[in-house]
């Protein structure tokens, strides 16, 4: 399946499945906003890190190739794994310090996760891409 993406010059599986997983979990961040960080909120973001995280792991679990990497491009692909993984820990910290009378704490960890997010995707695509 992989050789399908890459023939066609298009992204493997894992590089699209990140791309959604951030999408999501902007939507659904956008709706913790408005709501107050309702509990459907909170479960599309979840959904959204699991994604994150079953997409790092394909390759570990060898339902996908590992990317062929160069030398000049295993720093950058390992500083996006370390930042994915303090993603998924700001999140875990996110969820736990929630609360429905004072959202404030949450959701300026939300919006950390979001910057610090696009900074791990972006990282990642250029290591992957470049």
């Amino acid at each position: 399946m992989a050789s399908f993406f890459r023939e066609r010059g298009l992204m493997r599986p894992s590089e699209l499945l990140v791309i959604v997983a951030y999408g999501l979990f902007l939507a659904g961040s956008a709706r913790s906003f408005r709501t107050g960080g309702d509990l459907s909120s909170r479960l599309v973001m979840t959904v959204a890190v699991l994604l994150d995280m079953l997409a790092a792991l394909l390759p570990s679990i060898g339902l996908q190739a590992p990317l062929p990497l160069s030398e000049e491009r295993k720093p950058l692909i390992g500083a996006a794994v370390l930042t994915g993984i303090f993603v998924w820990v700001l999140f875990g910290t996110c969820l736990a310090v929630f609360s429905s009378k004072r959202p404030g704490w949450y959701h300026g960890l939300v919006l950390v996760i979001e910057i610090v997010w696009f900074i791990d995707v972006m990282m990642f695509m250029y290591g992957a891409c470049m």
